[in-house]
């Protein structure tokens, strides 16, 4: 109590317990220029892109952005690019908490979303939550069909630019947000944007805006991966001969995640592609001095290919970040159009949604610990001294199978696989039966396929579908656990309302051979059952206890193609040694009998 009244007496008690403050400072008038440009800078570069959306070659093509058309556009029209950055203003906004609940989030996209809007992962996510769904089981590869699309990365970014110099907040931000629509590695895409747009204002080097965005992803993500490729071959071409080549490094990320990589590619929509195009045109779109060359980097972000606005448009508002509306060309118009988005303001101006988002950062700011001192346009941000962060949890790829395959190879056995349609092919994840006893069971991070039995006929093959696992010796089978793959439907329709193309099970059995003949397990019991609308189900099968040397699942394949998709079939039981074979099936026949007499 005495040295508080000292503290008191002397004027100094106040100073104490007010926040210490940080190096990091801005002020609020030169943050509320980088907002704005990082508006007009996505507005730029989507439009800049619109005429060759989906378009990609090797290489690049040919494309000469119409910047004097471009810049007296009048009104700015938003699409998914923007439209629902600005609904999430207001969300940010409205929320009690710095960070809002899934059900605010929810309720934001029923009131503003009208259904038959918008593409991909987005309509599903807003079909799902016609049925009942909330996020983030809207954006869950168990139930949106297009997890692994580009909707988060294209729809978030503003939300890293509303954490100023707060990677971590930013990347948080984004997870929740992000989850609506996506999962896995398409989620990290998304918090390396945001991570980035959180840097950006602070920063004046592209590269070190690239590696501070990298820094919140984890390393066994796809996503990592990608930008990963992509800063290794620039520093490559660097190093070369000084003479940079966008179009080269564009045809080896073409050639891997496009031609290559296990046939993972799933169009140009995909999530991984897309980053790897983001991140090659940020890095060869510097002028001599590191910084961004707003012309530059969006006509490569444009011509590089695939998502031909969006890539572009993430470009676009990074440079505005860094380089403020000096950095950008002048627009004849700062008018922006809503008119995707249903019950909101669909009119509105550039320098107000700047506004609104300045608002949004000053609560995400204050409520970090960081504090904005004096008041007006020359006010001043003082951001938390820390900037740490921490990525999500690696998942890292298993070494190998597990339960009795994993027992009988570790003894110096063999297993086989078989199925009622099987492909061998190592290079494409589709057709690679022998991946159904890699171990892999997860992924959301590595972004493998599951192996199909699709083969381009229709017809249900003989006998159903099946999936067999062949031990070189008898052992005892007591459970399976199925790992079920993804469901494939046509582009943009509603599973639940158009029949899938297929990719799952009808019906499931369990059946065990012993020298080449087959009989159905008894007292079968699935852990859950077989839903064609929850994808990647993992589904524990029980029954008897059964000596064999062969088991496989087998059903009705569905969808209008008939046909099923699998990750990993895993067998668990006994292998016994070969002196207790014997008692161990008289055991069984006993323990058989009395469950009978039971």
């Amino acid at each position: 109590m005495l040295i508080r009244s000292v503290l008191i007496a002397a004027g100094l008690l106040t100073m104490l317990a007010m926040p210490v403050l940080a190096d990091r400072t801005m002020t609020a008038d030169i943050y509320l220029d980088r907002l704005h440009a990082m508006w007009l800078g996505e507005m730029l570069g989507n439009y800049a892109g619109r005429p060759k959306e989906g378009s990609g070659a090797r290489g690049g093509f040919t494309y000469t952005v119409p910047w004097t058309t471009l810049v007296t556009t009048n009104p700015w029209s938003g699409d998914d690019d923007t439209v629902f950055e600005y609904m999430y203003d207001s969300v940010l906004n409205a929320s009690a908490a710095p960070t809002p609940t899934n059900a605010e989030i929810k309720t934001a996209w029923e009131t503003y979303v009208p259904l038959p809007s918008f593409y991909i992962a987005n309509k599903q996510a807003r079909w799902l939550m016609g049925y009942g769904f909330a996020p983030p089981e809207t954006g869950s590869i168990h139930h949106n069909v297009y997890w692994y699309a580009i909707d988060s990365q294209i729809t978030t970014e503003a939300i890293g630019a509303a954490a100023l110099g707060m990677r971590q907040q930013a990347a948080d931000l984004v997870k929740t947000f992000g989850s609506v629509t996506n999962d896995g590695f398409a989620v990290h895409a998304a918090q390396f944007y945001a991570a980035m747009y959180a840097a950006a204002p602070l920063e004046t080097s592209v590269e070190t805006v690239v590696e501070k965005g990298l820094a919140v992803v984890p390393q066994t993500s796809r996503t990592y991966q990608a930008i990963q490729d992509v800063r290794a071959w620039y520093a490559a071409d660097k190093l070369d001969d000084g003479v940079l080549d966008w179009r080269a490094t564009q045809a080896k990320v073409y050639d891997k995640y496009y031609s290559d990589d296990g046939g993972r590619y799933r169009g140009w929509v995909e999530s991984a592609i897309n980053t790897a195009m983001t991140t090659l045109a940020l890095l060869y779109g510097q002028d001599e001095y590191g910084h961004g060359d707003f012309e530059k980097a969006v006509e490569i972000a444009v011509q590089a290919g695939f998502d031909c606005d969006c890539n572009p448009a993430t470009v676009g508002g990074l440079i505005g970040l860094m380089e403020g509306m000096a950095g950008l060309p002048a627009v004849s118009s700062d008018n922006y159009y809503a008119g995707t988005l249903t019950n909101i303001t669909k009119n509105t101006s550039m320098l107000q949604i700047a506004l609104d988002w300045q608002q949004a950062a000053e609560r995400q700011i204050l409520a970090a610990g960081g504090t904005i001192e004096g008041t007006g346009a020359a006010r001043t941000y003082h951001l938390p001294s820390s900037d740490d962060v921490t990525p999500p949890p690696e998942k890292s790829d298993p070494a190998g199978p597990k339960g009795l395959v994993a027992e009988v190879l570790a003894r110096g056995g063999t297993v086989t696989v078989s199925a009622s349609i099987a492909k061998h092919d190592p290079t494409v994840d589709r057709d690679n039966l022998e991946q159904i006893i890699d171990g892999i069971t997860d992924v959301s991070y590595n972004g493998h396929l599951p192996y199909s039995t699709d083969n381009g006929d229709n017809a249900q093959p003989a006998g159903d579908d099946w999936y067999q696992l062949n031990f070189d010796r008898e052992v005892r089978f007591d459970s399976l656990i199925f790992y079920e793959g993804d469901t494939r439907i046509h582009i943009n329709t509603d599973p639940r309302a158009s029949e899938p193309y297929g990719g799952y099970f009808d019906t499931l059995i369990v059946e065990v051979g012993q020298s080449g003949v087959f009989t159905s397990a008894s007292n079968l019991v699935l852990s859950e059952a077989l839903d064609p609308y929850k994808f990647y189900q993992v589904i524990e099968l029980q029954f008897d206890p059964v000596i064999g040397d062969a088991i496989r699942i087998r059903g009705q394949a569905g969808g209008q193609y008939e046909f099923t998709t699998i990750l990993e079939l895993e067998a668990y039981g006994v292998v016994p040694e070969p002196a207790t074979l014997g008692m161990v099936v008289g055991g069984l026949a006993s323990l058989l009998v009395r469950r009978r007499r039971g």
